[in-house]
């Protein structure tokens, strides 16, 4: 920010008023004196602004910066299907013969990545380095580069050549070993973590899954192992030793970033960046600085699996604004198949979704527009309007005088602009300082207010219908502390992909067969009626008051009239944000008369469904023929067990 010249810490001694001529000397030190007086380039005769409330670390200032990055799902459960692996998978499947580090690295770009976490080890517990600390399942008893392969090193060097920042993703839950549970696992786990930390350069974030105990294969107990989360892996010693190993790494989970509370590609609206109750909105007066990571997967979960399904480009370009645009980072998961690239879906979805937001953010359509301000602070051009042109990333802002919270700067653009996007940020340094905002357009001569917020933090999107004007006014009509901003920009989203986006919206869940005239029956009474499990509106919900834990857990048995040639099962949880009742367990029968079930064709469990609750697919083993199938919840998360809807797939 500028302190000027060291001069200017030692203001000269004033010359006193003599009646005689001040002589040489005198006439050496008066021009001095002037001299020094003046305001140098860069000098800053007006102190900055007073931090206000919590502030960031440089490294969570570094994270903030890049608010779009990804995360590389790419393990056993590549080959299982599953989403959490058991731990009781054989090393021998994995074996992705093509795997091409720089291929995915590549394709991540190409959708505007900025740094990609790659999971080292998942719940799983199967390792893709080979650890010194782990003699059975790792890397190197598979097969893949005849068990002499390195895949954390391969996805590093090619970070570092794409010029993408390095993340590492370690479990702390791991559901293959035999020590989980006991001291002797947490030793391990810091190992493991030291060992990551010290042998691959630079890593800009570390990340700690929340997710801990329950049942698991255990080094061949299948049990269930619960563990203390916040208390049993140690995270003092933890963070002691990335602190010490990656001091600039900002860790997720714990000191430096929360969980949004969602995998659905969404932030709260605010979204603070102080720690709060809710990972959402977090809270306005919150102690620690802490903002949000808002991740979700390109396909309906985060491993590949060959039914998934690839969001649209216009999809992920709305999960865009209502994550990183509303103070978050948006973080993409992106899983390679069994090859160990990413898929043709994939590809042209992350393409498309780069050449999306190149679009829109080419042109700053303010750039050349005169600025001006209700209020500079002391006056002092170092604080100017004109800051919020080319604030960003240089350290120069707009700041107003310590009592004037509420301000206004006007871009003008010196002739009718349109655009559609309009982007805030504040100097994040000095705190999250401004409380509520308003956009005005310059209309028929007088101002028209388009648009309001609440809240701007590191960055702030306002996306809308195109507006038309000759000059925009920006109002900060509410701050705890006097606004400090670096940036004002407008741009134009091109037609085409506001109507793609559109239509993105209203994407809705895949129904399956159609079902007209099927009936579906509860076995249960109480609750709400089966028929809303098959009403096509995600919105209403079967509900029930019996737990799964009883002799008889709750299912819907439906009756399709005529039998079909069936190939998978669809469950869509409740959408509405509540936990409870989401089936986590389930086992899927079939029937041909109603009376002769047999075994079920399909039994396991939805991994993640709590944290990521999208509709579920389960592919059949085989294509099975039958009249009737009936949806079994085995393990449900909190009270009863809900249904928004369910149906199948066939040929």
């Amino acid at each position: 920010m500028g302190a000027g010249f060291a001069l200017l810490a030692y203001p000269p001694k004033r010359v006193k008023n003599r009646s005689h001529s001040p002589g040489r000397a005198g006439l050496f030190a008066l021009a001095l004196s002037s001299f020094l007086s003046l305001e140098l380039p860069g000098a800053r005769a007006v102190e900055p602004p007073q931090a206000y409330g919590a502030t960031p670390a440089e490294r969570q200032v570094r994270w903030e910066n890049k608010d779009l990055i990804g995360m590389i799902s790419f393990s056993l459960n590549t080959w299982t299907g599953k989403e959490w692996g058991y731990g009781d998978e054989s090393p021998n499947l994995f074996n992705p013969e093509q795997f091409d580090a720089r291929q995915i690295v590549r394709a991540a770009k190409a959708g505007g990545l900025q740094r990609l976490v790659l999971v080292a080890k998942h719940h799983v517990g199967f390792c893709l380095w080979p650890s010194k600390y782990n003699d059975n399942f790792t890397v190197k008893n598979s097969p893949w580069r005849g068990g002499k392969g390195d895949l954390v090193r391969e996805f590093v060097d090619a970070c570092h050549a794409e010029g993408v920042e390095v993340g590492l993703y370690l479990s702390p839950w791991d559901r293959n070993r035999a020590d989980y549970g006991q001291p002797g696992y947490v030793e391990y786990y810091h190992n493991q973590l030291r060992e990551l930390l010290s042998n691959y350069g630079e890593v800009d974030e570390v990340w700690f899954d929340g997710a801990n105990g329950g049942d698991g294969f255990y080094g061949g107990a299948r049990t269930k192992r619960p563990v203390n989360g916040g208390t049993y892996y140690e995270w003092d010693a933890v963070m002691k030793i990335v602190r010490e190993l990656q001091p600039q790494a900002a860790c997720f989970g714990r000191e430096d970033i929360r969980w949004v509370g969602n995998e659905k590609g969404f932030a709260g609206d605010p979204c603070w960046a102080m720690k709060g109750a809710t990972g959402q909105n977090g809270d306005r007066h919150g102690s620690a600085w802490m903002p949000a990571e808002a991740d979700f997967p390109l396909r309906n979960g985060w491993f590949w699996h060959p039914d998934g399904i690839t969001k649209s480009p216009a999809d992920l370009l709305n999960r865009y604004f209502t994550t990183a645009g509303r103070n978050a980072v948006m973080d993409l998961g992106i899983a390679p198949d069994t090859r160990g690239l990413i898929c043709d879906e994939d590809l042209a979805a992350l393409q498309g979704f780069g050449d999306r937001l190149r679009a829109i953010f080419a042109t700053n359509l303010a750039a050349t527009a005169k600025v001006s301000a209700s209020n500079v602070r002391g006056n002092d051009p170092a604080y100017a309007a004109g800051n919020l042109l080319d604030g960003h990333g240089t350290g120069k802002y707009w700041a107003t005088d310590d009592a004037v919270t509420n301000a206004d700067a006007v871009a003008d653009f010196g002739k009718p602009v349109t655009f559609s996007v309009v982007s805030l940020r504040e100097q994040i340094q000095l705190g999250q300082r401004v409380d509520t905002w308003a956009l005005d357009a310059w209309q028929n001569g007088q101002w028209q207010e388009f648009a309001t917020g609440t809240g701007i933090g590191a960055h702030r999107l306002w996306r809308g219908e195109p507006v038309v004007t000759e000059k925009l006014r920006l109002r900060i009509t509410g701050a705890t502390a006097c606004p400090a901003l670096s940036e004002l920009a407008v741009y134009l989203e091109p037609e085409a992909s506001r109507r793609e986006s559109a239509v993105a919206l209203k994407a809705a869940f895949n129904p399956g067969l159609p079902h007209a005239g099927w009936k579906i029956n509860s076995s249960v009474a109480a609750g709400t009626g089966p028929e809303l499990a098959m009403d096509d509106h995600a919105k209403t919900v079967w509900q029930t008051d019996a737990s799964t834990g009883s002799a008889a857990p709750p299912s819907l048995t439906v009756d399709m009239g005529q039998a079909h040639a069936l190939t998978g099962f669809l469950y869509l949880p409740r959408q509405d944000g509540r936990p409870d009742g989401i089936v986590t367990k389930y086992a899927i029968s079939v029937s041909a008369d109603g009376h002769d079930w047999g075994q079920p064709v399909a039994q396991g469990e939805f991994g993640n469904i709590a944290a990521n609750p999208v509709q579920q697919r389960v592919k059949f083993k085989a294509a099975v023929t039958a009249r009737y199938f009936r949806f079994t919840a085995l393990e449900a998360s909190g009270k009863g067990v809900t249904v928004a809807e369910i149906g199948v797939t066939g040929k």
